[in-house]
C-alpha cells in the first residue's frame, strides 16, 4: 500500500488520539483552517483547489495527509532543484506518485554561473528562482511550523507572498475587502478622468472576482500545521497514520531539503559533502566558471530609482564592484562628493584609482550599483538601494 493511499477520517484519528487532547486540538484547528480556506482556493483554481507544495519531508507529508483527512480539494506539486537528495526523489516516486513533478529550467549550478554569484544566507536567489514562484496566483499550502526557528515564529498561518499580509484567516478577509475597495476607488477615478460613465457591471464583475487583489507572481500562503511541534508531526505520521518516511531520517538527518543548502549548519554541509560528492563537484565547477567569467561585476540589472518601478524606469545599467580597501573607500567618497556637486549633470563620476564609478546609459533617472554609505543619489534626495558589497537585487 502506497503512503498516498493511507487515508483516515477525522473521526478515526480523534478516536486514536483521545489520550492526547492537546494534539486533538491542533488537528481540529488545522482541518478547520483548511475547510474555511477552501472556498477561497476554489475561487483561484476551481479545478484543483489548493496548490500543495510537497517536498517529501516529514512536514509536507503531514500536511498532505491532513488535507486528505479534511476532505478538501487539492493537488500536490514538487519542484525539483537539481540538488535534491536521491533518496528523497526515490521515496517520493515510490510512495507519492500522485504528486506532480516540476523539473528546474536549468540546474542550480548553471543558474549560479548565469547570475555570476552563489546563493547564500543573505542572497537566497535559489529559493526565489526554484521554489517560491511555484503556486503563483493560487492558494498555496506550505508545511512551515513556528517552532522551527525564531524567524518562522514571527510568521502567521495565513500570509500573502512578498510580505503584503500576515495574520489569520479572519484578518485576511478584512484585508482583502480593503484591497478591493481601493481598486474600486481607483477604477472610479480612472473612469471619471476619462469622462466615462461609471459602469456598475464593471464593479460587480470585480466584486465577483475578489481574488484579483492577489495577482501576478503573488500567492496566498496557508500553513495548516503552523502550530505543530516536531514531536506532533512524528506522532501523527508514525502512531496515528503509520505511514513510511524517507530513509534519510533514519540515518540521522533532521532535514532533507536541498543538499548543501545555504541555510543549513556548517557541520551539516560537511556531512553532505561526504554523502553527496557529486554536488560538491558541481559547485566547484560552477565556482571556477564564475571566476573565469568575472562574477557578478559583469552582470547587468534593471535598477529603478523610483519605487514601485514602471516600464519607463527600465534602463539598463552596469554593475561595478564595490571598493574594499580603506583607500578605495576614501576615493569613493571623493567621487560621491563630486557627483553631488554635479547633480544637474548626471554622468560619470570616477575616483582617482578608477575602482568606483556611476555610469548612466543616457538617462538622468538611472544609476548603477550604489553602496549603502552614499545615502543620496547625486543630491536628488532619492535614497540609494540597500545593495550590500557585491550584489544588487534586480528590481524589475
Amino acid at each position: 500500500m502506497l503512503a498516498q493511499d493511507y487515508n483516515m477520517t477525522l473521526e478515526e484519528a480523534l478516536e486514536k488520539t483521545k489520550h492526547r487532547p492537546d494534539f486533538q486540538k491542533k488537528l481540529k484547528h488545522s482541518i478547520d483552517l483548511l475547510r474555511k480556506a477552501e472556498k477561497l482556493a476554489l475561487k483561484y483554481d476551481a479545478e484543483d483547489g489548493f496548490y500543495l507544495a510537497f517536498s517529501a519531508g516529514k512536514d509536507s507529508q503531514a500536511m498532505f495527509h491532513v488535507a486528505q483527512m479534511g476532505g478538501v480539494k487539492f493537488k500536490a506539486h514538487m519542484n525539483f532543484t537539481s540538488v535534491d537528495p536521491p533518496q528523497v526523489i526515490i521515496f517520493k516516486r515510490k510512495q507519492y506518485p500522485c504528486v506532480v513533478e516540476h523539473p528546474p529550467r536549468a540546474s542550480i549550478f548553471d543558474l549560479a554561473v548565469e547570475k555570476g554569484i552563489l546563493p547564500s544566507m543573505r542572497i537566497r536567489w535559489c529559493c526565489a528562482e526554484l521554489k517560491e514562484s511555484a503556486g503563483a496566483g493560487k492558494v498555496t499550502l506550505i508545511g512551515i511550523r513556528k517552532s522551527e526557528s525564531s524567524r518562522r515564529a514571527k510568521r502567521h498561518e495565513v500570509e500573502v507572498s512578498n510580505k503584503k499580509f500576515s495574520g489569520n484567516l479572519e484578518q485576511f478577509a478584512k484585508w482583502q475587502q480593503e484591497e478591493i475597495a481601493k481598486k474600486e476607488e481607483k477604477l472610479m477615478r480612472k473612469m471619471k478622468r476619462e469622462g466615462k460613465k461609471v459602469n456598475e457591471d464593471e464593479f460587480s464583475l470585480q466584486q465577483d472576482n475578489e481574488v484579483r487583489c492577489i495577482n501576478g507572481k503573488d500567492s496566498i500562503l496557508v500553513s495548516p500545521i503552523f502550530e505543530w511541534s516536531e514531536s506532533d508531526v512524528w506522532y501523527f505520521l508514525n502512531d496515528v497514520l503509520g505511514v513510511p518516511h524517507c530513509e534519510l531520517y533514519d540515518q540521522g538527518y533532521t532535514r532533507i531539503g536541498c543538499i548543501m543548502c545555504p541555510m543549513s549548519q556548517y557541520k551539516h554541509k560537511l556531512r553532505e559533502m561526504k554523502d553527496f560528492p557529486h554536488v560538491k563537484r558541481g559547485w566547484i565547477r560552477a565556482i571556477k566558471q564564475i571566476r573565469a567569467g568575472g562574477g557578478i561585476a559583469n552582470q547587468t540589472y534593471c535598477k529603478p530609482i523610483n519605487y514601485p518601478p514602471t516600464s519607463a524606469d527600465c534602463g539598463r545599467v552596469h554593475l561595478v564592484e564595490h571598493p574594499r580597501t580603506r583607500d578605495e573607500q576614501e576615493r569613493q567618497r571623493d567621487a560621491q562628493k563630486l557627483g553631488a556637486e554635479q547633480s544637474s549633470e548626471v554622468g560619470t563620476a570616477r575616483s582617482n584609482g578608477g575602482s568606483f564609478h556611476t555610469q548612466v546609459d543616457g538617462r538622468k533617472d538611472r544609476v548603477d550599483c550604489q553602496p549603502e554609505q552614499q545615502g543620496l543619489v547625486h543630491g536628488t534626495g532619492q535614497p540609494t538601494w540597500d545593495c550590500g558589497r557585491v550584489f544588487c537585487r534586480p528590481l524589475c
